[in-house]
């Protein structure tokens, strides 16, 4: 008799996985390609003043806050983040849809994008600039955007939930 295996665990950490894996590998990627063809300090127009790139060297947080903590207890501090946020959706994985895992793996993989920077360099890479805003990265951009995603599904499952509970079916 042949065992067919379908853990649907495994499933939902495969797809928390891929959006880690993709996200981290994009991250590092254009950080290298960033440091190895961009000039630090100088911006290259890309559309106009719209968008560009300028490679900077981050030593704080997010806008370069608390840069004077230094490298490692930044680097500690996002190390418990990471872990408060493995914890959590450890905690909540059976009640998160597998868009929802999806998303969070791409928050975790943005984060350990930047630890790993910060461990490996003392700085995290940052090179993409738009005016009004500091300049991030593809790991920021996947922790923010991810996290607002997150929230908006979030918002939207309870609303919905909610409608139902009340009799209304919208």
């Amino acid at each position: 008799m042949i065992v067919i295996y379908s853990d649907i665990r495994f499933g939902d950490r495969m797809i928390v996985t891929i959006g880690f894996v993709i996200t981290l590998m994009i991250d590092q990627i254009t950080k290298a390609v960033a440091e190895s063809n961009l000039q630090y300090l100088v911006r290259v127009d890309l559309i106009g003043r719209i968008l560009g790139l300028r490679y900077v060297h981050n030593k704080g947080v997010s806008f370069g806050l608390l840069s004077k903590l230094g490298v490692y207890n930044i680097a500690i501090i996002t190390s418990t983040i990471i872990l408060l946020l493995l914890f959590i959706g450890n905690r909540f994985k059976d009640k998160l849809t597998s868009k929802e895992k999806f998303i969070f793996g791409i928050i975790l993989g943005g984060a350990l994008g930047n630890l790993i920077d910060r461990l490996r360099l003392g700085y995290v890479v940052d090179f993409i600039e738009l005016p009004y805003w500091p300049i991030f990265n593809v790991a920021d951009s996947c922790i923010v955007v991810g996290t607002a995603l997150l929230l908006l599904l979030f918002y939207r499952r309870e609303k919905l939930r909610a409608g139902r509970s009340n009799g209304n079916e919208s």
